[in-house]
């Protein structure tokens, strides 16, 4: 079986390994993914600020991996290297994921909670367009790094500190990282992380969104020009919607401007897909 070598790791990296994928797919060579710390590592956020300022010289995008110990890693990550896949137009993906979602956009039968959705809120009709980009000079990658420093300390739904690995992923940038190293967190909404990466390409260039965070469902995204009123807010808000759901109806903030609402000037996008 053909093997395809691991870039050269940086210096002063706690205990870890190389994860690769539980099974080969067919016609495609097997390498390792990405490197994943051992263990929650102590002041992960002066680490991951580290690693992405280096990252043009290593080829390797950091990622801060929230560490359950009752769900470990090793699973969640099914795709070998297959670059052709970043080839995917971010509009026609995000057309893609929201005309799938008209087909069928209804929660389970069995959903408990499906009465307190209001159905007549929920985003519908044709795909209405790319939202416009956001405004304002600020850094993302400086608003990346704060944004680090508080997750390290953030607390999970428990009320407990989150603990975080870290991870290290051969890529351009965090959004082609999901698909490179195949992270199958959105695979309750599609299993198509190409779409979920071009969508992240293009709010990348719109709102300055970087990717910070990773859980086994979950997403962390700063963001560096984020909607500053609710018109524009709505506009995005259609975008979250198609790329998960369940952000508008697993929330509180579940129609289309309660949503838009909680992101006007918000430099933070969390996504969960259940």
């Amino acid at each position: 079986m053909t093997t395809i070598d691991f870039p050269a790791l940086p210096d002063a990296l706690p205990p870890g390994r190389l994860a690769q994928a539980p099974e080969a797919l067919p016609n495609r060579p097997q390498k390792p993914l990405l490197w994943m710390s051992d263990e929650p590592v102590e002041g992960v956020a002066a680490e991951w600020t580290r690693l992405r300022a280096e990252h043009e010289r290593t080829g390797l995008y950091p990622v801060l991996l929230e560490h359950d110990p009752d769900r470990g890693w090793d699973d969640s990550w099914y795709l070998a290297d297959n670059t052709s896949d970043l080839d995917v137009d971010p509009e026609s993906a995000l057309r893609t994921l929201w005309d799938q979602l008209q087909e069928d956009r209804e929660p389970e039968e069995d959903d408990e909670d499906e009465d307190e959705i209001p159905e007549e809120e929920w985003p519908t009709g044709p795909w209405p367009g790319l939202a416009r980009a956001g405004d304002g000079d600020d850094s993302p990658e400086a608003m990346a790094d704060e944004f680090a420093v508080y997750l390290q300390g953030s607390e999970d739904l428990h009320g407990r500190t989150r603990r975080w690995r870290l991870g290290l992923i051969p890529a351009d940038d965090g959004a082609d990282a999901l698909t490179l190293a195949g992270w199958d967190g959105p695979c309750n909404h599609t299993n198509a992380i190409e779409l979920i990466s071009a969508v992240l390409r293009t709010w990348g260039e719109r709102f300055g969104a970087r990717v910070v965070g990773l859980g086994p469902d979950m997403l962390w995204l700063s963001v560096g020009r984020p909607p500053q009123d609710l018109d524009h807010a709505r506009a995005v808000t259609l975008e979250h919607f198609a790329f998960c759901p369940d952000n508008l109806w697993q929330s509180d903030n579940n129609t289309v401007d309660k949503y838009a609402s909680s992101l006007i000037g918000v430099n933070v996008w969390t996504f969960w897909w259940d």
